[in-house]
């Protein structure tokens, strides 16, 4: 019931509508063992536990630069990306214990200069950015308050404004990047191979290891026409108790909604704008 009500929540916010909400309800609805609902959802449950083959004849073992550039390629020509993903991480306290919270992520993109993301935490509270028509835009729930600040032609530039300015980190931002090859096949990678095949949320992928100093990163790529990450897993190496980061991406699609096309924000009922200081000046 909790997943399905924080589900519900973020497709309000990012799509403006009740679809994602009346087919929660529906789903409800057909929790009853011996519905034909439930049936159709046991009968899809054992699909995503059941892969399909893979097919053996002429198998090579592919190599694990080219999932990775495969992917970076076919990210770079889409013009339109919406994705939704269940996110985990690690804070390390003084003590050397880990906490671990979670967050679930739902983020649309234009290029070359239109951003839509919202982030729900699992405290409760909502982040929500919108970039367009050269301004940037940050709410913040249930506080109800949200700033602006002038944005640069494009996203990865705000990518890279947001992080060493304002230290606010973009959603995937890596995917986003002006330069995504460089950090898991730039010149101090120090290594790149192949895991294996994996199963992953429905699609089989090219699990990757890639070393670099400092991170260590693997990347679950689907296989076939539309080479998406599954999953993506960090471990900061050099940080105190290597604090670890996983993205399960439960969602991909290369056209956003109609719902959000003009990917504008309208502030609140009541809510206050605040200013918004780089962290430099603070």
């Amino acid at each position: 019931m909790k997943q399905r009500t924080i589900s519900c929540l973020v497709a309000l916010l990012v799509l403006g509508g009740l679809t994602a909400c009346n087919q929660a309800a529906n789903d409800q609805t057909s929790s009853d063992p011996g519905s034909a609902g439930a049936a159709s959802a046991r009968a899809l449950s054992d699909l995503a536990w059941t892969p399909p083959a893979l097919a053996e004849e002429d198998w090579q073992e592919p190599d694990g630069r080219e999932v990775i550039q495969r992917h970076v390629d076919f990210m770079q020509a889409q013009q339109e990306l919406m994705t939704e993903a269940l996110v985990s991480y690690e804070a390390v306290q003084e003590s050397g214990q880990k906490l671990h919270f979670d967050l679930l992520q739902r983020m649309a993109v234009r290029k070359p200069d239109k951003l839509h993301w919202v982030t729900l935490h699992d405290d409760g509270t909502i982040d929500s950015a919108w970039l367009s028509d050269g301004r940037f835009t940050l709410l913040k729930q249930p506080a109800n308050i949200w700033g602006q600040i002038d944005a640069p032609p494009s996203i990865s530039l705000l990518v890279d404004r947001l992080q060493d300015e304002y230290d606010l980190d973009v959603p995937f931002g890596n995917l986003l990047a002006r330069d995504p090859e460089e950090p898991l096949l730039g010149e101090d990678v120090m290594e790149v191979w192949w895991v294996g095949e994996a199963w992953v949320e429905g699609h089989w992928t090219d699990h990757v290891a890639v070393r670099r100093p400092g991170v260590d990163f693997q990347l679950w790529v689907r296989k076939g026409d539309e080479p998406f990450v599954a999953k993506l897993a960090i471990v900061y190496t050099e940080e105190e108790g290597q604090p670890v980061y996983v993205a399960r991406f439960r969602q991909w699609a290369t056209s956003v909604p109609e719902a959000i096309t003009d990917f504008t924000f309208a502030p609140p009922v009541d809510a206050e704008e605040v200013e918004v200081v780089p962290v430099t000046d603070r």
